[in-house]
């Protein structure tokens, strides 16, 4: 294992950006770069119907701060100009760092980070937006490993100030520091986790949501309750069953398998929570999961 980061010699110049996967997490990354860097924004999507998406996605973020009074129309109209929309992965070979955000699947991102390693230029950084997924194993299908880690956002990307840095076994010291210098661009706080199943955050917080989705099978109290105790008990900004929806019940199961299958029985999955995710109830995304967002 290498040794604690260290400070990068020079400040890097981040000119373009490029991110894989335009959904809530890969728009709310690009727009914290189009807010914070003069940078260009590269946004890859596998085909045209998601890459419409992606864009719809970024333009409604930054039209939320035009609406409110925040932000001058010249200044959002320069801002979506600096965007480049396609769904040529060879058009990010000039990206000097390039964040993939698709959904948690190890074979899709070994697959997507092998083929960045053979078009982005020697120098770039490749990182993933994973939550739990092992980054050793995704650095390994390149050909650069030491410049390979994890920049792990949490939604929503604009609202939430963290961003968990994933250390890859061959990750190195300098790549570590120059991405802790790019999460303070965007004015973020970072933490530093080595690669070990769940990391840091995805590993508590899961065990929580697992926990109140026993206690809400067993009667214990009711999702609301649930939720108003950790939330006034404990001072956190929204419960276990809010956050289960926000993320999807369909990404917690997934990942809480994994744990599972990682670190042990204590991760189940319960009955209640793959019966909701079968029948669609996947939280806000569906407009229905722990509550009913159709209103």
């Amino acid at each position: 294992m290498a040794t604690e980061p260290v400070a990068p010699e020079t400040q890097r110049a981040w000119k373009i950006v490029g991110v894989v996967g335009g959904g809530a997490m890969g728009a709310g990354i690009a727009y914290e770069v189009a807010r914070n860097l003069d940078a260009q924004i590269i946004v890859r999507e596998a085909d045209a119907h998601t890459l419409a998406r992606a864009r719809t996605n970024v333009e409604r973020l930054v039209e939320r701060p035009v609406q409110k009074g925040q932000l001058t129309r010249e200044v959002a109209d320069a801002w979506l100009a600096r965007f480049t929309w396609t769904t040529a992965l060879g058009d990010l070979a000039p990206a000097d760092i390039v964040i993939e955000a698709v959904f948690e699947n190890l074979p899709l991102k070994q697959e997507i980070f092998a083929a960045l390693d053979g078009v982005c230029q020697p120098g770039a950084i490749l990182a993933s937006n994973t939550s739990g997924l092992p980054l050793t194993q995704i650095a390994s299908a390149t050909q650069r490993p030491e410049r390979v880690l994890g920049l792990h956002f949490f939604n929503p990307v604009p609202a939430m100030k963290l961003v968990e840095i994933i250390r890859a076994y061959q990750t190195s010291d300098e790549t570590v520091a120059h991405a802790q210098a790019f999460c303070a661009l965007l004015k973020k706080e970072t933490i530093l986790a080595k690669d070990f199943p769940g990391f840091i955050t995805t590993r508590i917080g899961l065990m929580m949501i697992a926990e109140a989705i026993r206690c809400l099978e067993e009667g214990i109290g009711t999702v609301e309750d649930i939720d108003k105790g950790m939330r006034l008990g404990f001072n956190f900004p929204m419960g276990p069953f809010e956050l289960a929806d926000l993320v999807g019940l369909d990404v917690t199961l997934h990942i809480l398998e994994a744990s599972r299958e990682a670190l042990g029985e204590r991760f189940l999955p319960s009955p209640l929570l793959r019966n909701m995710v079968t029948a669609g109830y996947t939280g806000r995304k569906a407009g229905r999961g722990f509550y009913n967002y159709s209103k």
